[in-house]
């Protein structure tokens, strides 16, 4: 939420973009406003960082579309402002705007080159531009300058996993978890690796750790997977994974899960979990309120 100053201070904005609106479209308000006031430059860049920070918070939200004009309001309160740049850019790469974020980037490090957050940016839209190395050497401009940030190693983690550099990915995605144990998405990948290394024993006792942190439906599901594949009769796998398609329908799908960087084996052994007649209900409705499809019948 924007501070109540800057929020004054915007509303006072948005009074004055209505005043001058009038005075384009109605010749006789000049003779009520004979003068416009132009606000300070301190006073811009104050309100251009609150709306910046307001399209922060769309980007949160999911309404990214929005978060792209309001940042590009606050760029033209302030456009050198280097955070208003990075914001607009990451609403683009939400949008899928690859080529315009990476833009918005560029104009960020013109301002500021050192800042961390413009590298971890522009790795993130690498990243979905399947530009792998590239990212990988904008992560690490990010963690020269930062080396205490666990998302940048988990992003690196990624990276690795995305290029099968399982050793690399480990040691990331470990590097990540020391310095924020509480980040369980390092540790949640770092078992996708043991279970595609056939380490499945060690892969369970991290999705366990997992789920110590965050209930989330991804590790109810892999463990269900893991532990259905070493013993069929197991009644834990098959609540877990009931469990995590009825709070996410969407995991229960091939192309789903290769984006949340499923190995092949994780995701062959879910499609003989995913055949056991008990799940058939839960499937049934998984694949009702999703908007993904399978080739083939699992």
């Amino acid at each position: 939420m924007i501070k109540k100053e800057l929020q004054n201070k915007l509303n006072w904005l948005i009074g004055i973009t209505l005043n001058i609106n009038l005075l384009f479209f109605s010749n006789q308000a000049k003779a009520f406003i004979p003068n416009i006031y132009i606000p300070s430059q301190k006073l811009l860049t104050e309100t251009s960082l609150g709306i910046g920070f307001s399209a922060a918070k769309y980007i949160q939200f999911g309404q990214t579309k929005e978060a792209i004009s309001l940042a590009k309001l606050a760029i033209s309160l302030n456009p050198k402002l280097a955070e208003n740049w990075i914001i607009l850019s990451q609403a683009q790469a939400s949008n899928n705007l690859l080529k315009e974020a990476l833009k918005s980037i560029n104009k960020a490090k013109g301002i500021n080159p050192n800042i961390a957050e413009i590298w971890f940016s522009q790795a993130s839209i690498e990243m979905q531009m399947g530009k792998t190395e590239a990212a990988i050497k904008s992560i690490n401009k990010n963690i020269r300058i930062n080396k205490k940030n666990a998302n940048s190693y988990f992003l690196l983690g990624n990276a690795r996993l995305m290029q099968k550099e399982h050793r690399l990915a480990i040691k990331a995605f470990k590097t990540s978890v020391i310095i924020d144990p509480n980040l369980w998405q390092s540790t949640n990948n770092e078992a996708l690796i043991y279970f595609e290394l056939g380490e499945k024993e060690k892969a369970i006792q991290k999705w366990r750790k997992v789920l110590k942190i965050k209930a989330d439906p991804e590790p109810k599901l892999a463990l269900a997977i893991a532990l259905y594949s070493m013993e069929a009769s197991n009644k834990e796998s098959i609540q877990l994974a009931k469990e995590a398609l009825q709070e996410n329908p969407n995991y229960f799908f091939e192309e789903f899960q290769a984006e949340q960087l499923w190995g092949d084996k994780l995701r062959q052994s879910g499609k003989n979990l995913f055949k056991n007649p008990k799940l058939k209900d839960v499937i049934t409705t998984a694949s009702a309120n999703s908007n993904f499809t399978n080739e083939k019948d699992q």
